[in-house]
């Protein structure tokens, strides 16, 4: 059986039937879809949870991990043209949110479907983005930027065969961000909601995550959590509840105009 797109560049995890709305999902730097396989538990049934598996892990991590916003866009469009026929959100946290929004914009500009809502956390608003760590470290100080974060298992950080696997991926995904300059464009018309955690000690502090704000004409929200960069996973069932609110109202506008 021949591999579509969608099948190489998504991983389903909702529970069966038809959805009503889609929630695509992109994870952290280094990440992998999996950070998403308990999401259908946490949100209404009718919502279908599909995560992105980019190149350079999981079942595609001997392709090569790509290091350039329009590249890694016009795959993930590749996948999700077929399908955007179903009302659909995003959400991106930390890496992901910086290329939800880039994909948002893309979508816009190629005239297509625009998603219901544009859900972010664990990153600045991309006028504040500033400079990206660990682009340029050695392998021994990037691994100590990761485990300063925390979310990385100790059993990662200190196995060197799984280092090995993981170290490229994520310095792909950082100089993904790292050399996509700031330029302003047309503002998006859709609503953003960004998730930030209180003693995050990056640039996704919650100051620099209220300047989403001026990414759109839209309605925005902010909701800070106690933690740090990897807040998510302490607040998990909170955060799903809160998308899953937001999706219900969405969801009634949606059918509501039908």
């Amino acid at each position: 059986m021949t591999r579509t797109a969608a099948d190489r560049w998504l991983r389903r995890y909702h529970r069966g039937g038809t959805a009503r709305l889609r929630l695509y999902c992109l994870h952290f730097a280094g990440g992998t879809a999996s950070m998403f396989r308990d999401w259908p538990a946490l949100l209404p049934s009718y919502v279908g949870v599909e995560a992105f598996v980019l190149p350079g892990r999981e079942g595609r991590f001997r392709e090569p991990a790509l290091e350039r916003m329009d590249a890694l866009v016009d795959g993930l469009i590749g996948a999700l043209r077929p399908q955007l026929d179903t009302p659909y959100a995003l959400f991106g946290y930390s890496f992901g949110a910086q290329v939800s929004f880039n994909l948002t914009h893309a979508l816009r500009d190629a005239g297509l479907p625009q998603p219901q809502a544009l859900f972010v956390g664990a990153s600045a608003g991309p006028s504040e983005l500033g400079y990206i760590p660990g682009v340029d470290e050695t392998d021994d100080d990037l691994v100590a930027y990761m485990r300063s974060l925390g979310g990385t298992s100790s059993e990662v950080l200190d196995n060197p065969d799984l280092l090995d696997l993981v170290l490229p991926a994520l310095r792909a995904d950082l100089r993904t961000i790292a050399t996509l300059p700031y330029a302003p464009r047309p503002k998006l018309s859709i609503p953003i909601h960004a998730f930030s955690g209180a003693a995050d000690p990056t640039t996704a502090c919650p100051p620099l995550m209220a300047a989403w704000q001026r990414e759109t004409t839209g309605s925005f929200r902010q909701t800070v959590y106690p933690g740090g960069h990897f807040f998510i996973d302490d607040v998990l069932p909170e955060l799903t509840a809160a998308l899953g609110s937001d999706l219900d109202e969405l969801t009634g506008r949606w059918e509501a105009a039908r």
